[in-house]
Order: structure tokens, then sequence, then C-alpha cells
């Protein structure tokens, strides 16, 4: 009957051992619980867990419970054994679980926080290789019996398994994080890539029309040209880099590019740029240009080919907390009439389509890389007659005031 008890015990210990174990997702919580268990269940004094430190040849006390543990998750007095040294060094060497009944005869011992006169080590191994070792000593001479060899080795057997999958979830989760990383820095690369192709097709028509004036000997429109010219390359160059600026510095150089687009035509326009109150522009903070290829489209396809007034307005709406809106409102002909036209004569169509083609690819970017949205409607506007009346674009900015410059550069 005592043998059908032991055996149920052990059982039952085991099988508290296996689901104890359960959700503990890091080789420290598993090392703890089993030193904490060997007391409760086992009856123990004192257990001690080694971890073998490779680059070292050491093995190091990661976790420990009875008088080396005196407060949660604390080891007193910590000590590292070289590999070879002491029966728990020589156990880690050999592979070979052993039990020392008296320790006052055994040369290898080493005496930890107190000295004790039995010993039990027991190997723990994953991928046939020793990687720590259980350690159990108590002040009676003989205590340990080989159902207690049979118990440590199986929870060595239970805790291998899990450190196993412990090492094999935290390998997978830093491969994903390395892909992530790697995926983020293809992303910013590709983001660089896209920027620097847009700036210089656009200044590339800035300095395109500068030249037009001087040919023409329009010194006063050529000087005009230039100033705004300069202004915004300087800007253009600071923030080049940066993936968001604030939106009085969008403005700004909104502002400059506009008036060079109304130097660069002999068809004028008007066009004024608001900003609802409650909106600092100095606290919110948006992607440098990236509406400049809409502006574009409604100055080139809209606005000069229109007869009569021409005007582009730019309005910055603060939907909710969060989101910010670009509402662009030209009263140019209409998509329907611009896509049957081939260009104007100062603008083909290819050079519209990359830069649009450009931005939507930032627009992706962006999403993808800072974890926000970017909604972009095109409304076709038209009369009570049915007639075109120009053209709304609406670009919704999820980006919170006062972002933080962590997201600037």
């Amino acid at each position: 009957m005592l043998r059908y008890k032991r055996q149920y015990k052990a059982e039952a210990t085991l099988n508290y051992f296996t689901t104890s174990l359960f959700g503990k997702n890091t080789v420290d919580d598993i090392l703890w619980d089993i030193a904490k268990n060997c007391i409760s269940h086992l009856n123990l004094e004192d257990c001690v867990i080694y971890l073998v430190d490779e680059d070292r040849n050491v093995l190091i006390q990661k976790a420990a419970y009875g008088p080396k543990n005196p407060e949660r998750f604390e080891i007193r007095d910590p000590i590292e054994i070289p590999l070879g040294r002491g029966i728990v060094g020589y156990v880690a060497l050999s592979g070979r679980a052993e039990i020392v009944p008296d320790t006052t005869v055994d040369a290898r011992y080493i005496v930890d926080d107190e000295k004790r006169l039995s010993e039990l080590a027991v190997p723990i191994y994953y991928e046939r290789k020793v990687i720590g070792v259980i350690d159990t000593e108590n002040p009676r001479k003989y205590f340990y019996t080989a159902e207690h060899l049979a118990m440590l080795e199986k929870i060595a057997a239970i805790c291998s398994s899990k450190i196993g999958r412990s090492l094999i979830e935290e390998k997978a989760r830093r491969q994903e994080l390395e892909v992530q990383l790697l995926h983020k820095q293809l992303a910013e690369f590709r983001l660089v890539t896209l920027k620097s192709q847009m700036n210089p097709h656009f200044l590339f028509n800035c300095l395109n029309g500068i030249y037009n004036c001087i040919l023409a000997e329009e010194i006063d429109k050529a000087s005009e040209y230039l100033s705004n010219f300069a202004k915004l390359l300087r800007m253009v160059l600071m923030h080049s880099e940066k993936n968001f600026i604030s939106l009085r510095e969008e403005v700004d150089l909104l502002q400059h590019y506009l008036r060079i687009e109304a130097l660069r035509t002999s068809k004028p326009f008007e066009f004024n740029i608001l900003i609802d109150e409650g909106i600092n522009p100095d606290e919110f903070f948006v992607p440098g240009m990236l509406i400049q290829p809409f502006l574009e489209n409604a100055i080139w396809h809209g606005l000069m080919n229109k007869e009569g007034q021409r005007k582009l307005q730019i309005h910055w709406r603060r939907l909710k907390e969060d989101v910010l809106m670009c509402e662009i409102l030209d009263n140019g002909i209409g998509r329907e009439q611009s896509s049957r036209r081939q260009g104007n004569g100062l603008r083909g169509e290819s050079h519209a389509s990359k830069g649009m083609s450009l931005c939507m690819e930032r627009v992706e970017l962006y999403k993808a890389l800072f974890n926000t949205t970017f909604n972009i409607h095109v409304f076709d506007l038209y009369s009570e007659d049915g007639l075109a009346e120009g053209t709304k674009v609406n670009i919704a900015f999820e980006i919170a005031p006062g972002m933080g410059t962590a997201y600037l550069d």
C-alpha cells in the first residue's frame, strides 16, 4: 500500500509540474517555478538551478529556493562554478546525474551558503547537450534516494521541453523583429528615394521657368522668380531628410511653390491658403510637399485649360482631435475634359502621372511606417446645369498634434 501511495504522489507531483509550467514564457519563469515547487512538493530544503554560460564555460545560478532565496526572485550571494569543478560542474561536464550521500568524503564538494552533508545534481539537456543543472542539498547524510533521482530527472526533462519551446518562440520573435526592422529600413530607404525623385522633377520645372524668363528678357519677372526659387530651394534642402514638417513650414513651402507656378504661365490664376481657427500650425506635422502633385494637377490640367477667372484654394481643416484634412479646390475644366487633352504645350501628361504615382507610393509608405491612415478622395464639381466647375481633393491625415521629434527624422 505504501508503494502505491508513493507512486500516486510521484505521478501527482509530475502532473503538477507539467501544468504549473504551462504559460511560463521565459526561461527565467520556468527556472523559478521549478526551484520553488521542488521545495513545496518534494519536501526538499534547498534547490538551486544553474544554466551553462557557453562563452565563459561556467555555470551561473539562475534560480533558487530555500536559504539562497530570502526574497521572491532573488538569489543571495550568487556564485559561478567553472565546468568540471564541484559536483555541479562535474555533472554538467559529464552529462550524468549523481547522488552524493556523504559530501564530507567527496573532494569535489564546494560549500556555497553553508555546508550540507548530501547532494543530488541532475543535468538539464536540450538538443543533446547539457544547458543546466538542477541541484539540491540536505543537511542529513544519505538523504537522497533513487526515487528522488528519478523524480528530478523527469522534472528536468519537463523543464528541458518547456525551455526548448521558449527558446524557439524567442528565436521566432527575434527573427520577426529583424524582418520587421529590415522592412522598415527598406521602406525608409524607399521613402527617401521617392522624395529624391520628386524634388529633382519639381526643381527642374522651376529652373526651366527662370530660363524662359531670361530668354524673353523679362528681367523683373526673372528676379522675382529667382528670389522665390532660392527661398524654396533652401527650404526643400532643409527638410529633405524629414518625413514630417510642421504645418507652418508646409504652408511656407507651398506659398513659394505657387508663386513660382503663377510666374511661369501667361494665364494668371489666384490662390489662397486658409487654416481654420483652432489649428496651431507649429503643433501639427504633415508629410512635406505631399500635396504638391495635387496642386500641380489642378494648375496645369484644370486651370490652364480654362478661360476666364482661375482660382485655386487650399484649406486646412481639423476634422477631429487627431485628424487634419487638406481640401484642394479649383474651378478648372474638371477631370473629364482634362483626360481628353494630350497636354497644353507646357507640360506633358507623363510628368503629372509620374508625380502622382510617386505621391501615392509615399502615402502607402507613410501608412506602413507610422501606422497611420491617409484618406484621399477626389470629387468632380458640377453646376446645376451639369457643366464641369472644377475639382475638389480631400486629403485627411491621421496625425496627432505635438507628435514629437521622433517622427520628424
